[in-house]
């Protein structure tokens, strides 16, 4: 979790600066002010500024407000208000470094941490007390996949300000969540969970981190310890009725408590622990992922896209080869046929070793495109002879990986099908040859007795036609002359 500390104004300074040990205070990390001082210990803690200073501070916080009323800033938007924030800093100098960091804050929201990083470093170069500073250039360079200098910026805002660094603690904890699973090394987790509660130690309402440490257990109790299960669940709970008391929720509390009841085996619950947390937060990434997946064993493929379709909208679902063939699982049983082709061909390029994608393609190709209506034989060869590609990819692709051995089996019955298929093609082209020739020789067999008969018919009129034509046999006698005696 990459916790980026946002807009800051005076009054939320003020609350952070007053806060006890133990007082819930914000649960939202970073958002409490650090007690920061300028170089050699100069004041700049900007609740002791001027009045001059402040009233400019409050004149573009303003101005960010009314901006962002529509929810959003443009471009200009963007550039103006930054511009105000860093006017503000540049006329009062450290005292106001606060408006400076909103200014980085404004280009981060905007999608441009280019602008933001400078920022970043003047003010902890100039005021190194300011925690926060150290925290946005951390996730900066944590999305940057500089993983190392991102760890070395939270420290240091946790050094910087021991008692306020909320949001730098909860990264260092991210941080090393995601370097324990990768090699479970206790040390790792150790350094995580210590992180965690002592965010917890300075805010005990804090929901960042109760969402980390629920899911730093879940993470060792899938992998190792199934025993941190129930620790998750506890944390899970108390997260629950701590933020039901400050009239909050979490998406990735709810996430959790479905990737808990998955485990076991209960995906009805599940699926609506998953349904809560994209009601809490529509885009939550995992969540909709988790709702696709049960989704599409329901063969609920209407969700199942609709879920997959929102997650792979952030960009660093873009290279989720798991999503995209189950976009296409989803779409082929909507019988979106080109849709499905291109989501398992965009899963193609991800990953181009992986042979699971012509897998699919061939299914779709054998299975559902040669029985489209209006389809004829030739048609069916046609897509026939694509699944076949299709498959000999996969073969070739899959090898002898033990992992794929059912599907190797399953697609050389599959080819041995198409053969037999173009076989029976070629029987019944010849059957239909002979049919035709045997039809042509019984119709020309047909015509000539036609003829035939049609020949003595005629022989018989004609010869009807001479009786009736011949004088009657009496008349003939008479005629006759007469015998000489």
């Amino acid at each position: 979790m990459r916790n980026f500390s946002k807009l800051l104004t005076i009054g939320l300074l003020a609350v952070g600066l007053t806060a006890c040990k133990g007082d819930k205070g914000t649960t939202t990390p970073g958002e409490e002010g650090p007690s920061v001082t300028g170089p050699k210990g100069a004041a700049a803690d900007p609740t002791k500024a001027t009045a001059e200073a402040k009233a400019d501070f409050e004149k573009a916080v303003a101005k960010y407000k009314s901006a962002k009323a529509d929810g959003k800033l443009s471009d200009a938007e963007c550039d103006s208000t930054a511009g105000e924030f860093t006017k503000v800093y540049k006329t009062h100098g450290v005292q106001m470094a606060l408006a400076y960091f909103n200014a980085g804050a404004v280009w981060d929201e905007c999608g441009k941490p280019d602008k933001a990083e400078p920022i970043y470093a003047e003010i902890v170069s100039k005021a190194p007390k300011f925690d926060l500073a150290y925290n946005n250039l951390g996730v900066i360079y944590w999305k940057k996949g500089q993983v190392d200098k991102a760890l070395d910026y939270f420290k240091k805002g946790v050094e910087a300000n021991k008692l306020q660094a909320r949001a730098a603690r909860n990264n260092v904890a991210g941080i090393s969540r995601n370097k324990y699973i990768k090699t479970l090394d206790v040390n790792l987790f150790n350094e995580a969970e210590k992180s965690i509660q002592g965010v917890l130690a300075l805010d005990s309402g804090n929901q960042s981190a109760y969402e980390n440490l629920a899911r730093l257990y879940y993470d060792r109790g899938i992998r190792k310890d199934q025993s941190y299960l129930v620790l998750a669940n506890l944390v899970i709970t108390q997260a629950q009725r701590v933020l039901k008391e400050s009239s909050q929720e979490s998406a990735a509390i709810y996430n959790l408590s479905g990737l808990l009841l998955m485990q076991r085996d209960n995906q009805v619950d599940a699926l609506k622990a998953f349904k809560e947390a994209v009601r809490v937060e529509p885009n939550h990434v995992q969540a909709n992922l988790n709702i696709a997946f049960i989704s599409i064993r329901f063969r609920d493929y209407t969700q199942a896209e609709k879920s997959l379709e929102i997650a792979l909208r952030d960009p660093g679902q873009k290279k989720n080869i798991e999503a995209w063939l189950a976009l296409g699982v989803a779409q082929r049983g909507l019988k979106k046929f080109k849709d499905a082709d291109k989501s398992y061909n965009e899963a193609a390029k991800i990953d181009s070793k992986d042979p699971r994608p012509w897998y699919n393609l061939g299914i779709l190709n054998q299975e559902h495109l040669s029985t489209v209506d209006g389809i004829d034989e030739e048609g069916t060869k046609k897509v026939f002879n694509v699944a076949k590609g299709h498959y000999n990819k996969f073969l070739q692709l899959a090898g002898s990986n033990a992992d794929y051995k059912q599907r190797v089996l399953d697609v050389q019955d599959r080819l041995a099908t198409i053969e037999e298929t173009f076989e029976n093609f070629k029987i019944m082209a010849e059957l239909q040859k002979k049919a035709a020739e045997l039809a042509k020789i019984e119709k020309e067999q047909q015509e000539a007795e036609r003829k035939r008969l049609l020949e003595l018919e005629q022989q018989a009129m004609e010869a009807e036609n001479a009786a009736n034509s011949a004088p009657p046999a009496g008349d003939a006698a008479a005629a006759a002359p007469a015998e000489k005696k």
